[in-house]
């Protein structure tokens, strides 16, 4: 585990609150945090995943968390892919100007170029080495320190944050103002680059999401057999989105409800997805849903999308948060906004996801899996709760960072057997942690932590990073016809 380089100073000692860091963010955890019993039910689940100490809330006398690598650690146990530590003490947000992407053996590439004036690093390098350290090596120590569920997401997560993520983060995983990059050109020639970090503002979000948001793939690619339309979604952020904003501003002129101008922004959002889908499907024998690296986003616009792809029914979302009474949680059904428009044309659904699927990603996947879309790929981050935008976080007394974490967990209901109630805790986890948190058609089912689970497991090679992934699409239909879980071509 890498050593913290971060040095936090503390208040004087006429100033100093009775309670340490670790006291007082344990006695918050256990006031607010939605089910620390979910938990330690994942880390039984998965006790080779489970990363850090849960000492912070399991222990009567909770750890001081003196130091940023103690905090760190300690909140790494909550193996919540939501948790940040925010702040004027935190930095605000830094980027080396590029976007990282990782196989499942541990290869790196430079994946996208968010500024141009960076010329030493072109799209499509090999990573070899970080600071000096092998990048799988990297990888491994900086994923754990890097907050999320499973341990091949944490190493996602950590080369994206590598490109873009704040002092605090960088310095928790060893990392200084300047990164020195190994790297193998295309051509095969080795070089060394020095990339300086540098302040990040709203036009470096714009080009993080316009970025995310590119295809590594045509449009359409041929298989034997088949004819496979390819949609991409790498992010659900409808305030870059032009039309998004002239229905939204059109909607609020016009003296809508207070809800009004953000439905209309997103149903412009999803019409016009729905022309180029049509358009899509109507020439394909299946459509792929590319949600690898989706960065997540609003739910509710991804909602809307995932209802447009079906015309299936998407199964019940519940919000599960801390009850008013120990050993309680409160279930609390999501809003469920009118549609925008379904295809026309229907094709049987691919959902394929990675380790760097999260949040309003995961979401997606997981209702279209539950309207009986068929997932491939990777396990996914495990970011299945959600954080209020609003809210301020826990400000720790002494280091003067604030945390935040997941206020809710959210549950999918596809047989509507759950209702907006009060529920046993113990009981409740019981039911949607069976098969080791699996997704399920016939009872609910839970994401937070454990991710979806594919129903075909297909690995992130170096390979699929230098080509987008076009052969992987190959091997995925091929073992799908195989595995008799797509029909065959009409």
């Amino acid at each position: 585990m890498l050593s913290c380089a971060l040095s936090i100073p503390v208040v004087t000692a006429s100033a100093q609150p009775s309670l340490t860091d670790g006291q007082a963010l344990g006695a918050d955890l256990h006031q607010h945090y939605p089910s620390l019993a979910w938990v330690e039910r994942v880390r039984q689940a998965y006790p080779v995943e489970a990363q850090g100490s849960p000492a912070l809330w399991r222990d009567a006398s909770a750890p001081p968390l003196n130091t940023t690598g103690e905090l760190v650690d300690a909140l790494a146990a909550l193996q919540d892919q939501h948790v940040g530590l925010a702040g004027p003490k935190a930095g605000k947000q830094q980027t080396l100007g590029v976007l990282f992407r990782t196989s499942s053996d541990g290869a790196m590439i430079v994946w996208r170029q968010l500024n141009p004036a960076v010329s030493s690093v072109r799209v499509g390098d090999r990573v070899l080495e970080i600071d000096g350290k092998p990048v799988a090596r990297w990888l491994e120590q900086a994923g754990a320190r890097t907050f999320g569920g499973n341990r091949r997401s944490r190493m996602a997560e950590a080369a994206f944050k590598l490109g873009a993520a704040t002092p605090v983060y960088h310095a928790s995983v060893g990392l200084a103002s300047t990164v020195r990059l190994s790297l193998r050109g295309k051509d095969g020639a080795r070089r060394m680059v020095n990339l300086p970090y540098r302040p990040a503002d709203e036009q470096t979000a714009a080009a993080v999401m316009h970025a995310v948001e590119e295809s590594d793939l045509p449009e359409s690619l041929a298989v034997p057999g088949y004819r496979i339309g390819i949609v991409r979604f790498g992010a659900f952020a409808p305030q870059f989105d032009a039309d998004f904003m002239a229905a939204a501003n059109a909607a609020e002129s016009a003296g809508a409800t207070e809800d009004g101008p953000m439905l209309a922004g997103y149903c412009a959002v999803v019409r016009k997805r729905l022309i180029h889908i049509n358009a899509l499907a109507a020439r394909s024998d299946l459509l792929l849903i590319d949600l690898r690296g989706n960065l997540g986003g609003f739910a509710r616009e991804a909602r809307l999308l995932a209802r447009a792809l079906t015309p299936q029914p998407l199964p019940r979302t519940y919000d599960v948060v801390r009850g008013s009474a120990i050993g309680e949680l409160t279930l609390v059904e999501q809003v469920e906004d009118p549609g925008c428009g379904t295809i026309a044309a229907p094709r049987p659904l691919l959902v394929w996801t990675d380790a760097g699927t999260r949040s309003g990603g995961e979401f997606m996947a997981s209702w279209l899996w539950a309207a009986g879309a068929i997932a491939v790929g990777e396990r996914t981050i495990g970011a299945g709760g959600g954080r209020d935008a609003a809210a301020a976080g826990f400000l720790l007394p002494r280091s003067g960072l604030r945390v935040n974490y997941s206020g809710n967990f959210s549950v999918f209901d596809n047989n509507q057997s759950l209702t907006a109630r009060d529920v046993n805790e113990s009981d409740f986890i019981d039911l949607i942690s069976q098969e080791r948190f699996g997704p399920s058609r016939t009872r609910p089912f839970a994401i937070q932590a454990v991710g979806l689970r594919p129903d075909l497991l297909l690995p992130t090679s170096a390979a699929d990073l230098a080509d987008g992934g076009a052969a992987a699409v190959r091997r995925m239909v091929g073992k799908l016809v195989r595995l008799k879980l797509v029909p065959p071509r009409q």
